[in-house]
């Protein structure tokens, strides 16, 4: 998945400026892909969206001392969403490779079940938290 174009990034401009615009356009990013990754099938929904945690995840690095304890919150529940989502995505990986080996690929799938529940639960509570909106105010 090809990152989200950022425009009007001034260079010349206060870090906090062109910073702001980068992690807005990657929490919308994000959040463009939760309806359709909560579907427990969505397989490519959630390898990108896990990549969008990602990459949301890194600027808050980088910039997050710009905006203060909301940009860490965040922070954190990226860290979080992009490593059960690779859990998942490495279940999606494997399932295939199971071959005929009926044990190895139960336990595949009901690992995956599991972790969509967490993933699930976890996108759940950091929506009712406001963990975003809370970001995007602050920006």
């Amino acid at each position: 998945m090809k990152a989200r174009r950022v425009k009007g990034i001034d260079p010349e401009a206060p870090l906090r400026s062109g910073a702001g615009r980068i992690v807005r356009a990657r929490v919308e990013e994000l959040c463009s892909f939760a309806e359709e990754a909560l579907e427990p099938s969505a397989a490519i929904a959630q390898h990108d969206m896990r990549i969008a945690a990602k990459r949301l995840r890194y600027v808050l690095e980088i910039t997050g001392g710009c905006f203060g304890e909301e940009a860490e919150a965040a922070r954190r529940a990226a860290r979080e969403l992009q490593g059960v989502l690779g859990d998942i995505h490495d279940c999606d990986v494997m399932l295939p490779r199971a071959g005929r080996i009926e044990s190895l690929a139960t336990m595949l799938r009901t690992r995956r079940e599991l972790l969509f529940q967490r993933f699930s639960d976890l996108w759940g509570a950091e929506v009712g938290k406001g963990t975003w909106a809370a970001l995007e105010r602050r920006l």
